[in-house]
Protein backbone atom coordinates (compact mmCIF):
# COMPACT_ATOMS: atom_id res chain seq x y z
CA UNK A 1 0.00 0.00 0.00
CA UNK A 2 2.72 1.96 1.18
CA UNK A 3 4.18 1.83 -2.94
CA UNK A 4 1.13 2.39 -4.27
CA UNK A 5 0.79 5.30 -2.41
CA UNK A 6 4.39 6.16 -2.95
CA UNK A 7 3.89 5.62 -6.88
CA UNK A 8 0.84 7.86 -7.17
CA UNK A 9 2.87 10.73 -6.44
CA UNK A 10 4.89 10.70 -9.14
CA UNK A 11 2.85 11.92 -12.11
CA UNK A 12 5.21 14.48 -13.18
CA UNK A 13 5.85 17.82 -12.96
CA UNK A 14 2.79 20.68 -13.02
CA UNK A 15 3.39 24.03 -13.42
CA UNK A 16 1.54 24.99 -10.55
CA UNK A 17 4.74 23.74 -8.38
CA UNK A 18 6.46 26.82 -9.97
CA UNK A 19 4.50 29.61 -8.50
CA UNK A 20 6.11 32.56 -7.17
CA UNK A 21 9.43 30.94 -8.02
CA UNK A 22 11.70 33.56 -10.18
CA UNK A 23 13.21 34.90 -12.17
CA UNK A 24 9.21 35.51 -13.49
CA UNK A 25 9.06 33.77 -17.32
CA UNK A 26 6.76 35.44 -19.43
CA UNK A 27 8.12 34.49 -22.99
CA UNK A 28 6.46 38.00 -24.70
CA UNK A 29 8.86 39.67 -23.04
CA UNK A 30 12.24 37.29 -22.57
CA UNK A 31 12.15 36.46 -27.03
CA UNK A 32 11.40 40.42 -27.77
CA UNK A 33 14.25 41.54 -29.65
CA UNK A 34 17.59 38.91 -30.55
CA UNK A 35 18.10 35.64 -28.87
CA UNK A 36 20.31 32.72 -29.15
CA UNK A 37 19.86 28.81 -28.74
CA UNK A 38 22.05 25.57 -28.62
CA UNK A 39 20.41 22.16 -28.72
CA UNK A 40 20.51 18.97 -29.19
CA UNK A 41 18.72 16.03 -30.11
CA UNK A 42 19.19 12.52 -28.42
CA UNK A 43 17.24 9.38 -29.03
CA UNK A 44 15.13 7.52 -26.87
CA UNK A 45 18.43 5.11 -25.71
CA UNK A 46 20.25 8.93 -25.26
CA UNK A 47 22.42 8.12 -28.31
CA UNK A 48 23.12 12.21 -29.47
CA UNK A 49 21.39 12.36 -33.35
CA UNK A 50 21.69 16.37 -34.07
CA UNK A 51 23.03 19.08 -32.85
CA UNK A 52 21.96 23.17 -34.03
CA UNK A 53 21.72 26.59 -33.20
CA UNK A 54 18.78 28.73 -33.77
CA UNK A 55 18.99 32.60 -34.03
CA UNK A 56 15.69 33.89 -33.25
CA UNK A 57 13.67 37.39 -33.73
CA UNK A 58 10.99 38.22 -31.83
CA UNK A 59 8.39 40.94 -31.93
CA UNK A 60 5.46 41.71 -29.57
CA UNK A 61 3.17 44.30 -30.66
CA UNK A 62 0.99 44.02 -27.50
CA UNK A 63 -1.29 40.94 -28.61
CA UNK A 64 0.51 38.57 -30.68
CA UNK A 65 4.36 37.17 -30.12
CA UNK A 66 5.60 36.46 -33.18
CA UNK A 67 9.04 34.14 -33.51
CA UNK A 68 11.03 33.91 -36.52
CA UNK A 69 13.43 30.62 -35.77
CA UNK A 70 16.27 29.87 -37.95
CA UNK A 71 17.99 26.70 -37.50
CA UNK A 72 21.19 25.45 -38.82
CA UNK A 73 22.08 21.75 -37.90
CA UNK A 74 25.38 20.25 -37.24
CA UNK A 75 25.37 18.46 -40.97
CA UNK A 76 24.62 21.83 -42.71
CA UNK A 77 21.00 21.41 -42.88
CA UNK A 78 18.86 24.57 -42.48
CA UNK A 79 15.22 25.57 -41.51
CA UNK A 80 13.18 28.16 -40.15
CA UNK A 81 9.89 28.48 -38.42
CA UNK A 82 7.82 31.30 -37.56
CA UNK A 83 5.99 31.16 -34.71
CA UNK A 84 2.76 33.40 -33.89
CA UNK A 85 1.91 33.27 -30.04
CA UNK A 86 -1.48 34.70 -27.89
CA UNK A 87 -0.81 35.28 -24.38
CA UNK A 88 -3.58 34.79 -22.38
CA UNK A 89 -5.27 35.01 -19.19
CA UNK A 90 -3.11 33.56 -15.97
CA UNK A 91 -0.25 32.72 -17.66
CA UNK A 92 -1.99 31.04 -20.37
CA UNK A 93 -0.34 31.12 -23.95
CA UNK A 94 -1.59 29.33 -27.81
CA UNK A 95 0.63 29.44 -30.70
CA UNK A 96 0.46 28.28 -34.36
CA UNK A 97 3.62 27.21 -36.58
CA UNK A 98 4.10 25.38 -39.55
CA UNK A 99 4.35 21.50 -38.58
CA UNK A 100 2.02 22.26 -35.23
CA UNK A 101 -0.86 20.66 -35.26
CA UNK A 102 -3.61 22.35 -34.60
CA UNK A 103 -2.70 25.06 -31.76
CA UNK A 104 0.38 24.62 -29.23
CA UNK A 105 -1.00 25.02 -25.57
CA UNK A 106 1.36 26.55 -22.54
CA UNK A 107 0.92 27.27 -19.38
CA UNK A 108 3.25 29.80 -17.28
CA UNK A 109 4.02 29.92 -13.68
CA UNK A 110 6.99 31.45 -12.36
CA UNK A 111 9.81 30.70 -13.83
CA UNK A 112 8.61 28.14 -15.96
CA UNK A 113 6.40 27.30 -18.74
CA UNK A 114 5.10 24.14 -20.28
CA UNK A 115 4.05 23.97 -24.12
CA UNK A 116 2.24 20.77 -25.76
CA UNK A 117 1.28 20.07 -29.42
CA UNK A 118 1.51 17.90 -31.38
CA UNK A 119 4.02 18.36 -34.69
CA UNK A 120 4.30 17.02 -37.64
CA UNK A 121 8.30 16.32 -38.05
CA UNK A 122 10.31 15.26 -41.35
CA UNK A 123 12.12 12.29 -40.68
CA UNK A 124 13.92 10.65 -44.25
CA UNK A 125 11.37 11.12 -47.26
CA UNK A 126 8.20 11.06 -44.75
CA UNK A 127 6.87 12.55 -42.04
CA UNK A 128 6.25 11.24 -38.40
CA UNK A 129 3.08 12.76 -36.05
CA UNK A 130 4.95 13.42 -32.62
CA UNK A 131 3.98 14.95 -29.53
CA UNK A 132 5.89 17.55 -27.78
CA UNK A 133 5.96 17.68 -23.51
CA UNK A 134 7.92 21.02 -23.74
CA UNK A 135 9.30 22.98 -19.94
CA UNK A 136 11.23 25.92 -20.50
CA UNK A 137 12.77 27.21 -17.21
CA UNK A 138 14.24 30.85 -17.09
CA UNK A 139 17.60 31.02 -14.81
CA UNK A 140 19.28 33.71 -13.45
CA UNK A 141 21.03 35.80 -16.08
CA UNK A 142 18.52 35.73 -18.33
CA UNK A 143 19.44 32.03 -19.67
CA UNK A 144 16.83 29.54 -20.50
CA UNK A 145 16.77 25.66 -20.20
CA UNK A 146 14.33 24.31 -22.19
CA UNK A 147 14.20 20.33 -22.29
CA UNK A 148 11.35 18.51 -24.47
CA UNK A 149 10.21 14.92 -24.48
CA UNK A 150 8.88 13.98 -27.93
CA UNK A 151 6.57 10.64 -28.10
CA UNK A 152 5.30 9.12 -31.03
CA UNK A 153 2.11 6.69 -30.17
CA UNK A 154 2.69 7.36 -26.62
CA UNK A 155 6.20 6.29 -26.85
CA UNK A 156 9.29 8.11 -25.97
CA UNK A 157 11.33 8.48 -29.15
CA UNK A 158 13.79 11.11 -27.74
CA UNK A 159 14.62 14.21 -25.74
CA UNK A 160 15.61 18.13 -26.80
CA UNK A 161 17.81 20.19 -24.67
CA UNK A 162 17.75 23.67 -25.72
CA UNK A 163 19.84 26.16 -23.98
CA UNK A 164 18.42 30.13 -24.38
CA UNK A 165 20.70 33.45 -24.48
CA UNK A 166 20.07 36.77 -24.41
CA UNK A 167 22.80 39.05 -26.58
CA UNK A 168 25.05 41.39 -24.28
CA UNK A 169 23.73 44.54 -23.12
CA UNK A 170 20.39 43.53 -24.14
Amino acid sequence: MALAFALGGCGGMNVEDFEGKTPELRIERYFAGKTSAWGIFEDRFGTLRRQFTVDITGTFDGQLLTLEENFLYSDGETERRVWTIRPGDDGRYEGKADGVVGIARGQAAGNALNWRYDFDLKVGDGTWRVAFDDWLYLQPGDVIVNRAKVTRFGIEIGEITLFFSKPAGV
